[in-house]
């Protein structure tokens, strides 16, 4: 029997009964539009993850500090003078071992100061990084306006992208004036970090109103010019930064200036109405060696940043990376979509059992057709292919329209959350990728053979005199 024949035979078989196969076949349908949703919900969660990782940092990227936890989390080493345990200097004799380890692609030390910024009668507190403009780069610095850090910059700096908005007038806290830090909104910043004139400085109180009392003391100030402003991220969007052989120029002066202060306190001589108006910053170099309060560590390949971050704990350093949480997450994002894979299958097994019964009623209705075609000869093959033919064909057009029911029903689910939801226009909560449609769909091809199986075989064994005499 040629297969066009077996063809012919299976559609105008399937539209003898039109009503049971379009049953049948709604059955498929919702089945496979069940299963497609579940999953897609569940590939929509995990894009959404990997977006908010990609906004949070690179996957890539180590964070290294001088704290380490053993696994009992009861020891640990503390990197910083005056801590407990052994001690271990996160100092630039580390960064070069870091750059030892195979696989490594490049390590940026970041020193930390918490300075001042004044531009005319507006001030900001800032975390001021220093970092090497050569290698930001490398560990994905982006910038929105701008440019980002030339090696040989000295007063140049890249802001983060809510820095200026940050800075405030603090004379006018407290007259009836709202005053709120930070966060964009369609006003212009009340500094053009570009333009206007900026004073950067150790002395937290600079600009205040109780700064110029009688008896303060004032610390140096720095004219610093900003260069570029760094693109929306979780990371940076609050920080500044700096070249890092400047900042270290400019805290060891410091140092000196609170040496000064501090002897000259003590002998008296600023008066008994003076306060001592101390920095803040969290390192402090009392050698050419400083102690980096972190030092981000570049992978090249992302499926070996485990691997180098379980070699710097053996160093005894603390290590983390996005890739920690990343991997958790998608321990938990698999666990969810076999959950919600499984409850779409239900509705196909329960369809499968649909196309069963289908089949089985064919056959009993079209005992004396197989008996003749057993005795014009037909191949008992030809006939075990016509009944699996007609319930592949039944679980490909239920698994077909399933899936064009599958992209409607996920596009109407991802506008009632952008509607519902705040901040979520654009993102998609379920998603259908080419894969899970022609996974859908095969799937609902194989329930269907499977389904037509042992009514294929039942049909084989018809005895064919008996199926002759068939009424």
């Amino acid at each position: 029997m040629r297969i066009s024949d077996i063809l012919g035979m299976t559609f105008k078989n399937l539209m003898r009964r039109k009503i049971r196969t379009l049953l049948t076949l709604t059955g498929v349908l919702i089945g496979t539009t069940s299963i497609a949703v579940m999953m897609s919900i569940g590939v929509g969660m995990d894009r959404a993850f990997e977006s908010q990782f990609s906004r949070m940092g690179s996957l890539n990227t180590i964070t290294v500090t001088g704290y380490y936890y053993s696994d009992g989390g009861s020891d640990y080493y503390y990197s910083v003078s005056g801590g407990t345990g052994n001690q271990k200097r996160l100092d630039d004799k580390a960064v070069r071992d870091f750059e030892q380890i195979e696989g490594v692609e490049a390590v940026m030390p970041q020193l930390r100061a918490y300075l001042k910024f004044v531009s005319g009668r507006y001030v900001a507190g800032v975390n001021v990084v220093g970092v090497d403009p050569s290698k930001m780069r490398i560990f994905g610095f982006e910038v929105s306006e701008g440019r980002l850090l030339n090696e040989d910059d000295k007063g140049a700096i890249v802001f983060g992208s809510q820095v200026p908005y940050h800075f405030y007038n603090p004379r006018a806290v407290g007259r009836n004036r709202v005053f709120i830090i930070g966060g964009k909104n369609s006003e212009d910043p009340p500094v053009n970090v570009f333009e206007d004139r900026l004073i950067m400085t150790f002395d937290y109180f600079y600009g205040e109103s109780h700064a110029n009392q009688q008896g303060s003391i004032r610390r140096k100030t720095y004219k610093v010019q900003g260069v570029g402003i760094l693109k929306e991220s979780g990371e940076y969007n609050y920080s500044a930064f700096i070249n890092i052989d400047y900042l270290k120029k400019l805290m060891q002066e410091n140092e000196r200036e609170e040496k000064r202060i501090a002897a000259s306190l003590a002998a008296g001589n600023e008066g008994s109405v003076g306060y001592y108006n101390a920095s803040y910053s969290s390192n402090r170099l009392s050698s050419q060696n400083p102690t980096y309060e972190t030092v981000l560590v570049k992978v090249a390949d992302v499926n070996k940043v485990e691997e180098v971050e379980n070699k710097i704990k053996e160093m005894g350093f603390g290590a983390y990376s996005l890739a920690d949480a990343r991997n958790e997450m998608k321990k938990t994002m698999a666990v969810v979509q076999a959950i919600l894979g499984a409850i779409g299958a239900i509705s196909l097994l329960v369809a499968s059992l649909g196309i069963t019964n289908t089949m089985y009623m064919s056959i009993y209705e079209r005992t004396k057709e197989i008996g003749i075609f057993k005795v014009l000869g037909c191949y008992l093959k030809d006939i075990r292919g016509m009944f699996l033919l007609e319930a592949a064909l039944i679980g490909f057009f239920g698994g077909t329209i399933g899936i064009g029911f599958s992209y409607a029903i996920s596009a109407i689910i991802n506008a009632i959350v952008a509607g519902a939801v705040p901040n979520m226009e654009g993102a998609s909560i379920s998603v259908i990728p080419l894969w899970l449609a022609l996974a859908a769909l095969a799937v609902a091809v194989l329930v269907g053979l499977l389904a037509g199986y042992f009514p294929s075989k039942r049909a084989m064994r018809l005895s064919a005199l008996d199926a002759i005499r068939n009424e």
